[in-house]
């Protein structure tokens, strides 16, 4: 009888041996800094219902959800994202906490993606929300957050940092269809300039030519007067410009100028953030492993107005780019063959501190 091949789910993996300890390490390392940073741990459940992610993310494809039906024939899902149960919590069970409200977690999201089975469907996040409080104050603190939490990932790291609302204050002041910006945008986003089918009009002209600059201001202190030439007369434009322009200077005057990169050619497809993006990089992965920025209308779905900052860490791809693979441990284990003499010598092994006999 042929033996039935069993395997894992697609976007599914085993953890084994040193990747566990590399995760569970890196875990310790970011719950040690959270706290001295004075972010206060938050868990919610694995299973959510669907409607908080149907009326508050739309960011998120549901497709990519995982779905079930409970025993009271409700749908609820595998928690596809962290920040909406959280607001979910803040606004049902803290919205009388005092402002701002320093939010970490450090737990599992599951979505799936049938075009791309190779990528994990379920990925361990560390995070950081900050509810309310000064814009800028808050937009330094999670950023800075963002820094010292990559310096624990190991070897070379960098932000990007730029601003979700700099595109649309281009575009805004073109004279453009309500499709038209949206196609632009979408080109853009999708990083396809070259084949948006405009070019008659004089609305039309400044948008190719927007499209086709945008994807360059990427690097140091030059793209921001790159960026001023390209807003001209938007005034919406120019202050997104000196409003980067003042968190960029903070980092590069803290001591981050070779750890800070700007990139203000970020264009979002969803309308979910509202002011400062950024995301993060480790050497030895291509892909951004943190990803955040500000996003203010969040909380209006939940009946509570309500600022807020924040950013999630890949724990998962951080930690198997960091596990050193062993095929013997680096010391055998204690020996029970003696019975009780075995474990008292265990007992003193653990008296010990854990140090051999």
């Amino acid at each position: 009888m042929e033996k039935t091949k069993i395997t894992v789910p697609n976007g599914t993996r085993d953890l084994i041996f040193e990747e566990v300890t590399a995760e569970r390490e890196l875990e310790g390392r970011i719950d040690g800094l959270l706290d001295v940073l004075g972010y206060r741990p938050v868990r919610t459940p694995s299973v959510e219902y669907y409607d908080l992610f149907d009326q508050s993310n739309r960011y998120i494809d549901e497709t990519q959800m995982y779905k079930l039906t409970d025993g009271d024939g409700r749908l609820i899902v595998l928690r596809p994202d962290n920040t909406a149960p959280i607001a979910r919590l803040v606004s049902s069970k803290l919205h009388a906490e005092p402002l701002p409200l320093l939010i970490r977690y450090g737990q599992r999201v599951f979505r799936s993606s049938a075009a791309y089975n190779a990528l994990r469907h379920e990925v361990l996040q560390y995070g950081v929300e900050v509810i309310g409080g000064d814009r800028r104050s808050e937009d330094l603190r999670v950023l800075f957050t963002a820094f010292e939490t990559l310096s624990l990932c190991g070897g070379d790291y960098k932000i990007e940092i730029g601003h979700a609302q700099f595109f649309d204050a281009l575009i805004d002041t073109l004279e453009l269809s309500a499709d038209e910006k949206k196609a632009v945008k979408a080109y853009l986003a999708a990083k396809n300039s070259s084949m948006m089918p405009f070019g008659v009009s004089a609305g039309q002209s400044r948008a190719l030519d927007i499209a086709r600059r945008l994807p360059r201001l990427c690097g140091g202190a030059e793209v921001l007067e790159e960026s001023r030439r390209l807003a001209g007369g938007s005034g919406r434009a120019a202050e997104i410009v000196d409003y980067v322009e003042s968190v960029y200077n903070a980092f590069i005057e803290s001591g981050y100028a070779d750890r800070i990169i700007i990139d203000m050619g970020i264009v979002q497809r969803i309308e979910y953030y509202t002011g400062l993006v950024f995301k993060g990089y480790i050497g030895g992965i291509g892909a951004p492993v943190l990803s955040g920025g500000r996003y203010d209308q969040l909380y209006s779905g939940f009946g509570r107005e309500r600022t807020a900052c924040g950013f999630a860490l890949d724990v998962s791809d951080v930690a198997a780019s960091r596990a050193v693979s062993r095929k013997e441990p680096a010391e055998p284990p204690l020996d029970f063959s003696a019975g009780s003499a075995s474990i008292a010598a265990a007992k003193a092994f653990l008296e010990k501190g854990g140090r051999r006999l």
